[in-house]
């Protein structure tokens, strides 16, 4: 199995940077493949159309290996084999070669890129020592640009092994070392963007811990403060009920004493809300349970017409389920607080294709919803419905006679 690491995000170049290699490879693949045996062959006295073949066909690969260098992100080891390959074929020189080798050592990292680069590199002296050996002067890059000016081009000039020499350690020293840059730049990067989430991850850890301080803070306030006031509650209402010889009276000091010791244990679920975010409202009131809140209420003294059905309820995730609660909860509270007396029409229906669907109406009354608490509880529940997915909308109907609430709230299987 091949194995290499991938520099950086794997994405390509900049348009530029790609636009400027074609273009340099270009030009170093046409010189050599005028200055080639194939290409000082062609001409008007030429015997074959052999040479003007191979030269038409170098040109192609030449041009499609250009274009490889466009994805040289994505298949640097088949552009650069390829290329080298195709080298050794055709008469397209090492440029596109080291071009594409460079691209492999800024990008990828590990065993197979130096086992690639060595192929590149044998395959790259073998191209430049046969340059270096061709004649005429015409067939040969080096002999062309190096050679004695008043030579011709069709004179036999001896290769230089100085100039071959240098022409590989070059090619490959510039290759190689440009490779090695781009991918410390890749690196630097890529460094620098895992540092900057390191340090917006530290930030955000640092905020949360100072919340969850705050957060511990405020439940020991509330925890003593609350706790303290209900449990007094609680031990009056029940010597209330066991001293009181009034049935009446009896029963209302123990609905007061059963709510006191419900709220006592909401008290406690929010509390531990509070501390610990994550564990999301442990406690599971499920839908099937709906009606007791409706039936508290009526209890309580409350005028209440409901209608409630909901298929599957069990399904219902806790989520979906505490939050409905606390919006009914809610709905019967404001109604209670600001139309007493006037009776509430409440609708709740749901199934998984559905939704959950609350409906609350009741006859305004005109002046009490102005009253501190009441926008608060209308903000609460619209704020539950957004963070179930739903949404919620108030206000008059009926010609200004009836103030309904209505919520509705997207399924969410447990």
């Amino acid at each position: 199995m091949v194995k290499f690491e991938v520099i950086g995000d794997g994405g390509p170049a900049p348009w530029w940077r790609s636009v400027l290699w074609v273009l340099l490879g270009a030009v170093a693949s046409l010189v050599s493949l005028v200055f080639s045996p194939e290409g000082a062959a062609t001409g008007p006295e030429m015997d074959s159309n052999g040479p003007m073949v191979l030269v038409i066909l170098g040109f192609g690969v030449g041009i499609t290996l250009l274009v490889g260098l466009f994805w040289r992100h994505r298949v640097p080891f088949l552009l650069a084999l390829g290329s080298a390959v195709a080298s050794m074929l055709l008469s397209i020189g090492n440029a596109i070669p080291l071009l594409a080798l460079a691209a492999l050592i800024g990008r990828r990292k590990g065993p197979a890129v130096w086992w690639t680069a060595a192929f590149t590199a044998f395959t790259s002296s073998a191209v430049v020592i046969a340059d270096a050996t061709e004649n005429p002067r015409a067939a040969s890059v080096q002999k062309s640009l190096f050679a004695a000016v008043d030579a011709a081009p069709t004179d036999v000039v001896p290769g230089s092994p100085l100039v071959a020499v240098l022409s590989i350690v070059i090619g490959l020293a510039v290759a190689v070392g440009g490779g090695l840059l781009m991918r410390s730049q890749r690196e630097t990067r890529s460094a620098r963007v895992t540092a900057a989430e390191e340090r917006a991850t530290s930030d955000r850890l640092g905020d949360e811990v100072a919340r969850r301080q705050e957060r511990e803070r405020i439940a020991r306030e509330v925890h003593d403060a609350m706790g303290h006031r209900l449990s007094l509650l609680n031990l009056h209402a029940g010597a209330l009920e066991a001293n009181s010889t009034d049935p009446r009276v009896a029963e209302s000091a123990h609905l007061v004493r059963t709510s006191a010791t419900a709220a006592m244990d909401d008290l406690r679920s929010l509390l531990a809300v509070l501390r610990d975010p994550m564990a999301f409202e442990n406690a599971n009131v499920p839908l099937s349970k709906l009606p007791e809140v409706v039936r508290e209420s009526f209890g309580a003294g409350q005028s209440l017409s409901s209608s409630i059905y909901i298929a599957d309820p069990e399904r219902a995730d806790p989520a979906l389920s505490r939050g409905v609660y606390r919006i009914v909860q809610e709905l019967l509270t404001n109604a209670r607080r600001h139309a007493p007396g006037e009776q509430l029409f409440l609708t709740v229906e749901g199934s998984p294709g559905r939704g959950i669907v609350i409906d609350a109406r009741n006859r305004y009354v005109g002046g009490r919803t102005s009253e501190a608490g009441g926008s608060r509880g209308l903000t609460g529940i619209t704020e539950r419905a957004e963070l179930l997915g739903g949404q919620m909308t108030y206000g008059l109907d009926d010609g200004g006679q009836t103030f309904r609430v209505h919520v509705e709230l997207p399924w969410r299987e447990a």
